[in-house]
């Protein structure tokens, strides 16, 4: 972000004079370098390189220009370019110890570098590498997450080990509300729509609205287009555990003459996948398909702009029968059973049990600036989400589901910022606050597991900043009211009584960041944060079918209180990097779903139950990232998660708490062979750890009824997983395609995850070789 967060706006000249700044930034030796920043400092607009190191500017006046052009490790470059003019040579960055971007040099990049809290990001080749995975399974990669499983079909992130309703992701700057509350129920976010996606780590309610307890993810779409022609691009993904093939395709362009300043962008997105293999066995009717289409229509005038964005996701979802029980011996027989009964051959069958979900996004936003009184950003949004859970076995022999959820919801944000303040002494001050509101109903159908319900709530918030020299500081202050009533139906008398429950709080945060000096930067933070129960912590009461779980709620829960603190320390020199992360999360009035001593048994089957209960909670942990590059191209990293988590008073663990993994990889990069450019190989051992700081499991018999204490099943072993990958791009017709390879678990070898929801039944996936293509469209995106 260049000054404070300076809105970004193209320039205004006649069409035919519109021109561009292309160009490689390479390093050592020549090598390109991706997602390398390149700045222009007279109209503040920056880029990333993509994976050939190439990058593009369009939109630029007739002129002199100064770039400035960084990238972690090397010495920043400043380059003076006209326009028109000669084409641009090589812009080759030399090592250095200065690669830590100064506090006070802030570029446009992302939403989320306007906090001053601990984050992360996929972007560039790393999110590339990830194409076809879900939301959950692609944020694995960042150090502190983790991802909780209901079969290999459905991952949802994971951070610090909280989740479910304690993070708030925003898709496309649409706080995402579907059914979120179970561990099976997957965001439905097409993570192709991202050319970047951020986790903040930690409590971020200031900003984005309680229930951010654990932090905050921001899918984030590429900068529309201001260039007109036609560009794109087509990704091809396959795999072979599962046969899944994905096909996803971007199409946008921006208009000249009397349509100057609207853009506009099409994406779909279709996956499907058969049953995946564990290693030995097919695990039966894991097999899933998806389908997505968004599109983007923008205006960006000199001092206003305006933006329609159209979403829906669609997704049919099997879940493994080897998890159906009918009776309590068979559900004893499945836990003591080291394989499923059933093993059937390969299929892209998906029959019951399976959840039909659809979710569909409306979002109208405007701006407009003045040059006293700051910018002032609205945004309206409309989410409808559906979701049909249809059982083993219908009960009425027809074609309803079990349980049918339809969710509306209504947000409404409006947003201030003050134009950057420069005070006598040189320091900058930045003010900014909003006001948000949500309005939301639900309605049943079929078996009851929550009841009808419809929430309202409010907040207000203010984040003051200041920097001078080598300091940043940031205190910030929020007030939320949510309004919460459910509807019950006594079936023999028709009568429709309700429970309504109301909740105010008020929170705050304090964050600093010195940079000590070009190679250091310190960064802490301190905040609150709160959830008020939802409607399933309070009055789920049945069979969640999808989860294989029979769940009670608990009316008399009280809202979780979170005290949140981190402290990071990044440092790099030469060919050394280094970050290290420390917090501590106490969390009052905790909320989580115990398992209870008896399985229940229905109609149906047998089932483990659940009951939602609350402590207070102390989540502590550690994530470390080390890198050192050698000269001959030889990079080693090392990622390294810990994690600890305990009731405060008593000290005794919790359940579904991610173990200690550690993630240690080597990269050589090639650079270029033959035709082929930007060519790596990469090999990593990924090992979790058996999750010891876990209830004590046993079990007994009395009078013939197993009584279960801690679990259903202690945590399983240890493994340790070998994954590779190869990536190059080919010049094809002019055009760079984009090609990586990708194996995981290389090894076959069998394990079961204790973040799995189904390991009381089954193994995790076997081998898996993927292949992924991106082919340019035109002119090509200039982000990969």
């Amino acid at each position: 972000m260049v000054g404070f967060w300076a809105p970004v706006r193209a320039q205004t000249c006649p069409d035919s004079l519109v021109g561009q700044v292309r160009g490689l930034v390479a390093g050592g030796e020549g090598v390109p370098l991706a997602g390398a920043t390149v700045v222009v400092r007279e109209t503040k607009k920056g880029t990333n390189t993509n994976a050939t190191g190439r990058f593009g500017l369009a939109g630029l006046c007739p002129g002199t220009y100064t770039l400035d052009v960084r990238y972690q490790g090397y010495t920043p470059l400043v380059r003076t370019v006209q326009l028109p003019g000669p084409a641009l040579p090589a812009l080759m960055l030399t090592p250095s110890s200065v690669d830590l971007d100064e506090i006070h040099v802030t570029e446009h990049r992302s939403e989320a570098q306007q906090l001053l809290q601990v984050q992360d990001q996929l972007t560039g080749a790393a999110l590339e590498a990830t194409r076809g995975q879900s939301l959950g399974e692609s944020l694995k990669n960042i150090t502190g997450l983790y991802s909780i499983q209901t079969g290999p079909t459905l991952s949802k992130p994971v951070i610090h080990g909280l989740y479910s309703n304690r993070i708030i992701t925003l898709n496309n700057g649409i706080r995402q509300e579907d059914q979120q509350w179970g561990s099976e129920h997957a965001p439905q976010i097409d993570p192709f729509v991202a050319r970047r996606i951020t986790v903040i780590k930690g409590a971020a309610s200031i900003r984005y609205g309680s229930d951010a307890i654990g932090g905050v993810i921001l899918v984030e779409p590429d900068a529309m287009p201001t260039r007109p022609g036609l560009r794109g691009d087509l990704t091809l993904a396959g795999a072979t555990n599962g046969r899944m093939g994905v096909v996803s395709g971007t199409l946008e362009g921006a208009f000249s003459k009397r349509l100057s300043g609207l853009s506009w962008r099409v994406q779909g997105t279709l996956k499907q996948s058969g049953y995946a293999r564990a290693p030995g066995y097919f695990l039966e009717n894991t097999s899933y398909r998806e389908g997505s289409y968004a599109g983007d229509l923008h205006y960006d005038g000199k001092k206003w702009g305006i933006e329609l964005y159209i979403s829906r996701f669609t997704a049919n979802v099997g879940l493994f029968t080897g998890a159906q029980v009918g009776s309590l011996a068979d559900l004893y027989a499945a836990l003591a059973r080291p394989q499923p009964l059933r093993q059937p051959g390969f299929s892209y069958a998906l029959n019951r049990p399976y959840q039909d979900l659809a979710h569909t996004l409306v979002k109208l936003r405007a701006y407009w600036e003045h040059a006293r009184l700051g910018t002032f950003t609205t945004t309206l949004a409309q989410q409808h989400n559906r979701r049909d859970e249809f059982d083993f076995l219908s009960f009425s022999r027809i074609a309803t589901p079990e349980l049918s959820l339809q969710l509306s919801t209504t947000t409404a944000d409006l947003v201030w910022e003050q134009r950057p303040r420069t005070t006598a002494g040189g320091g900058r001050w930045l003010n900014s606050a909003g006001l948000n509101g949500i309005g939301q109903a639900n309605i049943r159908q079929y078996l009851f597991l929550i009841p009808n319900y419809e929430t309202y709530g409010l907040g207000a918030f203010t984040i003051q900043r200041y920097a001078k020299n080598q300091w940043v500081a940031e205190v910030g202050l929020r007030y939320d009211y949510r309004w919460l009533r459910a509807y019950f139906l006594d079936e023999p008398t028709n009568r429709v009584t309700a429970q309504t429950h109301q909740w105010r709080n008020t929170n705050a945060s304090a964050g600093v960041a010195w940079q000590v000096r070009s190679d250091l930067l310190l960064t802490a933070n301190l905040s609150t944060a709160w959830r008020a129960p939802n409607v399933s912590d309070l009055y789920s009461n049945g069979l969640h079918q999808s989860a294989v779980a029979y769940e009670r709620g608990n009316p008399n829960l009280k809202p979780e209180q979170a005290y949140n603190g981190n402290l990071a320390v990044a440092y790099a020199r030469n060919q050394f990097r280094a970050e290290l992360g420390v917090y501590n999360n106490l969390i009052t009035n905790y909320i989580y779903l115990r398992p209870d001593s008896l399985p229940i048994v229905r109609q149906r089957g047998a089932f483990p139950a659940y009951s939602y209960t609350q402590l207070d909670a102390v989540f502590r942990g550690l994530d470390i990232t080390l890198s050192y590059t050698f000269k001959n191209r030889l990079s080693l990293t090392s990622k390294t998660s810990l994690l600890s988590a305990s009731e405060a008073k008593t000290g005794r663990y919790l359940v579904l708490i991610p173990p200690n993994r550690t993630d240690n990889s080597v990269r050589y990069t090639l650079g270029t062979w033959k035709k082929a450019t930007d060519v790596y190989l990469s090999v990593s051992g990924l090992y979790v750890a058996r999750q010891t700081q876990s209830p004590a499991v046993s079990q007994r018999l009395e009078s013939g009824q197993l009584i279960f204490t801690g679990d259903f099943s202690p945590p399983p072993p240890a493994y340790f997983l070998v994954n590779a990958e190869l990536g190059f791009a080919l010049p094809v017709a002019g055009h760079p395609w984009r090609v990586v390879l990708t194996g995981t678990n290389l090894a076959n070898t069998d394990y079961r995850d204790y973040l799995n929801r189904f390991r009381y039944f089954a193994d995790e996936p076997g081998r898996t070789i993927s292949l992924r293509i991106r082919v340019p469209i035109g002119g090509g995106r200039v982000a990969p």
